[in-house]
């Protein structure tokens, strides 16, 4: 994908008025091109994405769901939309369970010779009995009877799971292309080796001291997940694979290899709730007022980086785009909501809740049929080039009308097919219109997504402010189109 040229594009934009709407050659969609124009010299000229980006990147780093920094940063986002005298700025709540803090990590070889250890605990493991020290135990291989000969023999022992990786992410997904099946999955950080469960059943059964295991990453990347397996599951240690490989081999060859480590961490029981951010600018249209356009992207990151590319740039971009909108006076036809989500990492948590308080079942049919569409941010990082489809072919005239005209942006691409493991599958899954953006890939899943190196660096001003632009002229002309977006069944 290509990095946006954006002080060229501000100039290539402006049209200053003389047509305020023009019709597509493609299917006679009218856009509005004077506002179009308004929305890149604010989005360009008056930014104010970066003030965003910092907050979250800088200010309040790492987001982890059910944490006092991630209630933090919703807060100060609902304080802007109100600040911003957007409709009914607000948090909604769900149950999510205990948040975790951490706030203190050594990893170190001490014998025979000194090393640092890049290596971080995984999300909610509980704190080491302080700073263990010892001979790894190497547990990869063992059949089940080779590891109940070693019951009683490993407390607060540093065991490894796993063998020597090999299994590196070296490539990226590829670019989306129109028409070929599309969409990726996490499973690459999810596989587990024979007898795993068997495994994680004698762990938690043992009184051992942490655990390492390898990460798939090169060059130093970690990636680093994590659930709360409960008070018993030892502390879980995932280490660059060079590391790891490292201490392997040195074991193999009999040197006198001796680790420490120390995890300190604090679970946040507090609130064990989680919050998602939401806020509108109200429908005028007498007739299709009530009708709603969405626009949302997650807030939450995991905790080994400030995750500035998953997904502070998209909730920068987000809210960037309504705050253009709100400045220049819109008074949209139907009602823009914006939406910033919770707990998308653990499971599409706060986008499933709101979806399944406010969109499914039949006590809700009303808002479904009033419901036009939702467009999501994420996954990639940067620019907005275009939308996935998810098939409905009957959109891509609508796209079209409105993209070609930020073709000098790169924001015109279109594919047929659809996308997973975004926050816009529960609003499929209830039977709405969701559609979810093509970002950049670019060493995203090699280098950015669920790592330590998701750091500010990652994306640029040029390429927030063209997201920022691109999802206020869609979402402006999403609310005030004659018609709503095509039905999920006339696809």
């Amino acid at each position: 994908m290509r990095r946006v040229a954006a002080a060229a594009a501000v100039a290539a934009g402006f049209l200053c008025g003389i047509m305020v709407f023009t019709i597509s050659a493609n299917a006679q969609e009218q856009v509005d091109l004077e506002m179009f124009g308004k929305i890149r010299a604010e989005g360009y000229e008056r930014s104010q994405v970066m003030e965003f980006y910092n907050r979250f990147v800088d200010v309040y780093g790492p987001r982890l769901t059910g944490t006092r920094i991630y209630k933090e940063s919703a807060d100060w986002v609902r304080d802007r939309f109100e600040e911003w005298d957007l409709d009914n700025a607000r948090l909604e709540s769900w149950e999510f369970g205990r948040g975790w803090t951490l706030e203190g990590f050594t990893a170190e070889m001490i014998s025979p010779r000194f090393d640092y250890l890049i290596a971080y605990p995984t999300a909610w493991s509980p704190s080491t009995k302080g700073r263990i020290e010892g001979r790894p135990v190497i547990l990869a291989g063992k059949s089940l009877a080779e590891l109940e000969t070693l019951r009683g023999s490993l407390a607060d022992r540093i065991v490894m799971t796993r063998p020597a990786e090999t299994r590196f992410i070296v490539t990226d997904r590829d670019p989306p292309v129109d028409e070929r099946p599309g969409g990726y999955s996490d499973d690459y950080l999810q596989q587990e080796p024979a007898g795993r469960r068997e495994l994680q059943q004698f762990l938690s059964s043992e009184p051992i001291g942490a655990i390492l295991e390898p990460s798939r990453g090169v060059h130093g990347t970690v990636f680093v997940l994590g659930r709360d397996r409960g008070d018993d599951y030892p502390p879980v240690i995932s280490m660059a694979a060079e590391h790891y490989n490292m201490i392997t081999r040195m074991l193999g060859l009999g040197l006198p290899v001796e680790v420490a480590v120390e995890v300190k961490a604090r679970f946040e029981e507090e609130d064990t709730n989680g919050y998602n951010i939401l806020a509108e600018i109200k429908g005028t249209d007498p007739e299709i007022g009530d009708e709603v356009v969405m626009l949302g992207a997650h807030l939450d990151s995991w905790h080994t980086s400030p995750g500035a590319g998953d997904n502070a740039d998209h909730v920068a971009a987000c809210m960037e785009a309504v705050r253009i909108l709100k400045v220049l006076g819109v008074r949209p036809r139907r009602t823009i909501r914006v939406a910033i989500w919770g707990g998308e990492e653990e499971g599409l948590l706060g986008s499933r809740e709101w979806v399944e308080r406010h969109l499914s079942g039949d006590e809700n049919r009303d808002a479904r049929e009033k419901f036009s569409v939702y467009f999501n941010l994420d996954p990639g990082y940067g620019p907005v080039y275009g939308f996935f489809l998810e098939e409905m072919e009957s959109a891509r005239p609508i796209f079209k009308a409105v993209l070609d005209e930020f073709a000098d942006l790169d924001a015109n691409t279109l594919v047929h097919q659809g996308i997973g493991s975004t926050d816009h599958v529960p609003f499929l899954r209830a039977g709405v219109t969701a559609f979810n953006a093509i970002n950049s890939y670019v060493d995203y899943d090699v280098r950015i997504h669920h790592t330590n190196m998701d750091t500010w660096e990652r994306v640029t001003e040029d390429e927030m402010k063209q997201a920022s632009v691109v999802m206020a002229a869609l979402i402006y002309h999403a609310a005030m189109r004659d018609g709503m977006f095509p039905r999920r069944e006339d696809r």
